[in-house]
């Protein structure tokens, strides 16, 4: 009897090291299979490093700064990023824009009590793709800042873009502007003279040789002109804009560009007769490298046209394209702008910009006297990047607005920034 139950309780226990030799085997096996799945995704999430003297505004608009590859699969490349800024801004004088420096919007004769203001409003989140395709690359790009236009840090749609090939659609920058003219500064607006604005368009790209690219591009209609209420004039939308651009690359960092504009202005007026002003206009600009192992730079632009006053970042919203001469007679507003930035390294680790810009629009002598005339805008700053994602600065800011009768209004500002950018 004791042998059987000695024999018993061996072969229990042999089945249970035989039960708990598998479980363990099983174990380390489910356990490999988890450590090698997640090794998978770590090398998937990737942290391209930029090269330095590479972290400008230029780059960063125009979304070469990058972000984190989180998947590279089946030829599909998926990025994130974006970057966290706060701005701390103190104005000497009253300013109507608090947060973007815009002269247009400096008060005439303004009050000389200054004025504190902190924001995050510049701070973006981006998502990338591009994908290999038989009819060429595929690539999307959508990004939302917090810069809405009510003044409010609600999320606003800054692009909506898709590309295949040669062929682009959706929301993105204007094909008359030129993004890489951008000067490395901390104001959220930038210089008053550029050709700025993202719009809504179809675009067609043709590589002409390995330097050259010409860019023919259909976008959204519309007109920003200053009717008055009773005039019986009515603004109407019925042709979309024409935008062709050509564009020469010397090298990686020095190029010219020219882009014509064809803007359709169309109105009704007390008659209920359809009338349309052709607005056109041409915008040259470029880079010159002026040191290629500091990558200093110097960046230049000068536009003029006939009402393509929404085409301009100081003047989009004030209807100055065109304006009603008679209640059945609108012409449009000639305009001009020149502006020339120097952005130039000290070190790997320090940078600084300064520049000059200045508009004039070409005003009707019926125009009320309080119109704007011509704005000005300066700037000079010094950058410091302790390590490759971050960056704090100090600017100073200077604009000056004249009207017609020849008021004038001036500001000066001094903006300090930190931006990190993941």
């Amino acid at each position: 009897m004791g042998r059987k139950l000695l024999l018993t309780t061996l072969l229990v226990l042999g089945m249970l090291s035989v039960l708990e030799a598998q479980t363990m085997d099983s174990l380390r096996r489910r356990i490999d299979s988890l450590e090698a799945k997640v090794s998978k995704i770590e090398n998937r999430i990737i942290r391209p490093q930029p090269g330095r003297r590479t972290e400008t505004r230029s780059n960063l608009e125009a979304g070469g700064y990058g972000g984190f590859v989180v998947a590279d699969v089946h030829k599909t490349q998926l990025t994130i990023g974006g970057f966290v800024q706060g701005d701390f801004i103190f104005d000497f004088k009253q300013m109507g824009n608090k947060e973007a420096f815009a002269p247009s919007s400096i008060p005439i004769n303004g009050d000389d009590e200054g004025q504190l203001t902190f924001a995050a409003r510049q701070t973006r989140f981006t998502i990338l793709s591009s994908s290999d395709t038989r009819q060429g690359e595929l690539k999307t790009l959508l990004e939302v800042d917090l810069f809405n236009s009510n003044g409010t840090a609600v999320p606003r749609l800054r692009h909506a873009w898709g590309q295949l090939g040669k062929w682009g659609g959706g929301q993105t920058w204007s094909t008359f502007m030129d993004i890489d003219v951008f000067p490395n500064i901390l104001d959220y607006q930038g210089p008053n003279a550029m050709a700025f604005g993202r719009q809504i368009q179809i675009r067609y790209t043709e590589p002409l040789t390995k330097k050259s690219t010409l860019a023919i591009s259909i976008e959204n209609p519309g007109s920003d002109t200053k009717l008055p209420a009773d005039s019986g004039f009515n603004s109407r939308q019925l042709f979309p804009d024409m935008v062709a651009q050509y564009r020469y690359n010397f090298t990686a960092a020095t190029h010219i560009q020219l882009a014509g504009l064809f803007h359709p202005i169309t109105f009704d007026n007390y008659l209920d007769r359809d009338h349309t002003n052709i607005g056109w206009g041409l915008n040259l600009t470029g880079s010159i490298e002026t040191s290629v192992k500091g990558k200093d730079i110097f960046v230049y632009e000068g536009t003029y046209g006939h009402g393509i006053a929404r085409y301009i970042i100081d003047l989009n919203g004030l209807g100055l394209d065109a304006v009603a001469k008679t209640r059945t007679i609108v012409q449009n507003i000639p305009v001009w702008t020149v502006m020339g930035f120097y952005d130039f390294w000290w070190s790997d680790k320090f940078s600084s910009t300064i520049g000059y810009a200045y508009l004039k629009l070409e005003t009707k002598d019926y125009q009320p006297p309080t119109d704007l005339q011509s704005t000005q805008y300066g700037v000079v700053n010094l950058l410091f990047y302790p390590s490759y994602f971050v960056k704090a600065g100090i600017e100073f800011l200077y604009g000056k607005r004249k009207n017609i009768d020849g008021s004038a209004g001036e500001n000066t500002r001094i903006q300090c920034s930190m931006m990190y950018k993941f």
